[in-house]
C-alpha cells in the first residue's frame, strides 16, 4: 500500500420531504405498534448466522422517552475526579493532566416529566449510585456535551445496564439517524443490535459556587448500550469470548503492534491504539485469522469459510450501504467472536452520520466536495479484508441479492412509520432550548432533513449499483527523484467487470490544476516519469478510466482553505 487512507465523507441523494408527521410534540404511549414486534432470535441460513436472543430488546419503545435526574454531589473523590460540574463542562475535551477521564459523582434518578418518581430506579437515595464523565471522540469539542453514567456495582443496574451512554448527536439535526439504524438492526437476521432510548436528562449541581436549586434541562439524548462483556451475556453470546472496538484496522497483520498478550514486548496501549479490547484478551484467533487474510496462497473462499460468518459479514456490509453509513471502513464497528469458535463477527457501532447526512452536509459546504469512490464496494476498497473479498466476482454478487434481501427489510413504508414515532419527540426538543442553542444549521431546516431520511435506502441501492460500473479507488506514492527525472507511481486499480484500465496524470502548481506543467493520457502502467520542475510546491492527480469511460480518482485528496480536492496529492522539492 503506498498511502494512507484520508478522512471518509460520503454523498446520498435528496428527496422529498416526510408527509403525515404530527406537528404535535407529545410523548407516546403506544407507537410500537408502528414497527415489527421482536423476535426472540435471528432466523439462520444454511447453518449460518449469528444467533442472539432478542428478548432483550422487549423494554425499547421506540417513540417512548425516559427521565433521568442526575444530582452532581459533594463526595470524596478518586484522584481521576473532579468536585465541579462546570470544570467538566469547561473541559475542551473531558480529560485531565494524565490522560484520564474526569468524573464527578451522582444521584441518577428516574422519573417522569414532573421529578424522580416513587418505584422507578434511584428514587430517594442521598448518597452517590455513580459518576458521570464526558463522552465520545470528536465531540467532546462541542458546547453540547455527551455524557456517559457509570452505577456503581451496589447501586444495581438501569433496565439492565451499568454503564448509561448520552449521545446528543450536535450534528446530526434530525436526532433520529442513530436510533433509527438500530431499531432497524433489532429486526435484521444475522446481526446484533444495541438497546436505545430517547432520554430527557436533567442535572441539579451541588458542586459549584452557587449549587443549583432545581433541575436544569439539558435536553434531549439517545441513551444507547454500551458493547462489553455485559452486553454479550445480555444478548445470550458469549461474554468469554474475543470483542474488540476498531478504531483504525484496515485488516492489515500491524505486526509491531498486533502480538499476543503473552508476548513480551506486547504493548497494550500500541494494541488498543487500533483495537480496543472489550472481551477476552487472548489475541490468537485474531492473529490467525489476519496470518491467514495475507496469505496469498490461500484461497479467499476459503479464507471467509474459516474465518467469518459469510451471512454476518454480507448483512454488515449490505445495512451499511442501504443506510448510508459509508464512515465504517475501517473503525466504527465491532468485531466479535465466541470462545468456542474460530469465526468472527462484524456488529454494528455509531450510525448519526448515516441516513444522508454527509450528503446533505456537502450541500450546505459544496467546497468540501465527496471522494466518487465514496458509494458501495469501491467505499470499502481501503480495507484488507473487504478488498480482498469483493475481488471474487461470485463475492459480489452475493452482496448483490444480500442488498436485495435487506431491502425488502429496510424500506421507505417501514421507515416512514419509525421516523412518525419519534417526531412529536425529536421535534419537541430539537426546536425549544437548551437544544435549539448552537444548532449545526437553522432550525427551520428540521422538517426538510427529518423528510429526506425514508427516501435514502432506495437511492443507496441505486447508487450501489451504478458504482460498481467503476474502476476501483487506490492510493498515490511519494514522487522519487531520479537524476534529471522525476518518477510517480500509483497502485494499480481493479476493475470488477475485468476491463482493460488506462492512466491519465496530470501535474500542476496548484490543487485545482488549473495551472498545469505536465500531463499524459492513456497510461497502461501505474507510473509515469516526467522532467524535474525544480524547486517549489506541486500537485498531482491521476484518473483511471475503463474502455466504457467509467472513471475513478485516488483516495489521497488535498484540503486548502477549506476546500477539499479529491484524487489529488501535494508533493515539495527543495
Amino acid at each position: 500500500m503506498l498511502g494512507k487512507k484520508p478522512f471518509i465523507l460520503s454523498i446520498l441523494a435528496a428527496g422529498a420531504v416526510l408527509a403525515g408527521c404530527t406537528q404535535e410534540a407529545t410523548e407516546q404511549k403506544d407507537v410500537q405498534t408502528a414497527a415489527p414486534s421482536h423476535v426472540e432470535q435471528t432466523q439462520t441460513a444454511g447453518g449460518e448466522g449469528l444467533v442472539e436472543n432478542r428478548r432483550v430488546y422487549e423494554q425499547d419503545v421506540d417513540g417512548s422517552i425516559a427521565y433521568l435526574y442526575v444530582t452532581i454531589v459533594n463526595e470524596e473523590n478518586d484522584e481521576s475526579e473532579t468536585t465541579t460540574f462546570s470544570e467538566i463542562n469547561r473541559s475542551l475535551d473531558g480529560i485531565n493532566e494524565q490522560g484520564e477521564d474526569l468524573k464527578a459523582k451522582i444521584i441518577m434518578q428516574e422519573g417522569t416529566a414532573d421529578g424522580p418518581a416513587t418505584g422507578l430506579f434511584g428514587y430517594g437515595e442521598t448518597r452517590a449510585n455513580g459518576t458521570i464523565e464526558v463522552r465520545g471522540e470528536s465531540s467532546r469539542a462541542f458546547q453540547q456535551k455527551s455524557y456517559k453514567l457509570r452505577l456503581f456495582k451496589s447501586t444495581g443496574n438501569w433496565r439492565d445496564q451499568s454503564n448509561i451512554n448520552l449521545n446528543k448527536h450536535r450534528p446530526d439535526i434530525t436526532r433520529v439517524r442513530q436510533k433509527l439504524s438500530f431499531d432497524y438492526f433489532e429486526q435484521i437476521p444475522n446481526m446484533t443490535s444495541l438497546r436505545t432510548q430517547f432520554v430527557n436528562l436533567k442535572i441539579k449541581d451541588l458542586t459549584g459556587k452557587k449549587p443549583d436549586r432545581d433541575y436544569v434541562d439539558y435536553g434531549l439524548f439517545t441513551q444507547i448500550e454500551q458493547p462489553n462483556k455485559y452486553f454479550l451475556q445480555s444478548h445470550g453470546l458469549d461474554r468469554n469470548g474475543n470483542l474488540y472496538k476498531t478504531n483504525d484496522f484496515e485488516f492489515h497483520r500491524y505486526e509491531d503492534k498486533i502480538k499476543l498478550a503473552t508476548d513480551p514486548t506486547y504493548d497494550k496501549q500500541a494494541f488498543e491504539s487500533i483495537l480496543e479490547i472489550k472481551g477476552s484478551e487472548d489475541h490468537q484467533k485474531l492473529i490467525s485469522m489476519l496470518d491467514d487474510l495475507h496469505d496469498p496462497i490461500m484461497n479467499v473462499q476459503d479464507f471467509l469459510d474459516k474465518h467469518f460468518d459469510r451471512e454476518n459479514y454480507y448483512t454488515w456490509v449490505a445495512a451499511n450501504i442501504l443506510m448510508g453509513n459509508s464512515d465504517t471502513s475501517d473503525h466504527n464497528f465491532y468485531l466479535y467472536s465466541p470462545s468456542n469458535s474460530e469465526k468472527w463477527y462484524l456488529l454494528p457501532w455509531d450510525y448519526d452520520l448515516s441516513w444522508g447526512f454527509f450528503e446533505e452536509e456537502t450541500k450546505r459546504s459544496p467546497q468540501s466536495g465527496v471522494g466518487k469512490w465514496q458509494f458501495g464496494i469501491s467505499n470499502y476498497w481501503i480495507s484488507g479484508l473487504h478488498r480482498r473479498v469483493f475481488k471474487d466476482p461470485e463475492n459480489v454478487k452475493v452482496l448483490n441479492e444480500k442488498i436485495e434481501e435487506l431491502s425488502k427489510i429496510i424500506t421507505k413504508e417501514q421507515t416512514d412509520k419509525y421516523l412518525q414515532s419519534y417526531y412529536p419527540i425529536a421535534s419537541k426538543y430539537v426546536k425549544q432550548q437548551p437544544d435549539l442553542y448552537n444548532l449545526p444549521q437553522d432550525v427551520s431546516k428540521f422538517d426538510y432533513e427529518y423528510g429526506i431520511i425514508s427516501g435514502e435506502p432506495e437511492r443507496n441501492k441505486k447508487r450501489y449499483y451504478e458504482a460498481q460500473e467503476n474502476p476501483m479507488p487506490f492510493f498515490m506514492g511519494e514522487p522519487e527523484a531520479e537524476g534529471d527525472k522525476l518518477l510517480f507511481t500509483w497502485d494499480h486499480s481493479y476493475d470488477l467487470q475485468g476491463d482493460d484500465l488506462t492512466y491519465d496524470i496530470t501535474i500542476g502548481y496548484d490543487p485545482a490544476l488549473t495551472k498545469v506543467y505536465t500531463k499524459a493520457t492513456g497510461l497502461t502502467k501505474a507510473d509515469y516519469t516526467a522532467k524535474y520542475p525544480g524547486k517549489g510546491r506541486f500537485y498531482w492527480k491521476v484518473i483511471v478510466r475503463d474502455r466504457k469511460g467509467n472513471e475513478q480518482t485516488a483516495f489521497d485528496r488535498v484540503d486548502n482553505d477549506e476546500v477539499t480536492y479529491h484524487g489529488v496529492k501535494e508533493f515539495v522539492l527543495k
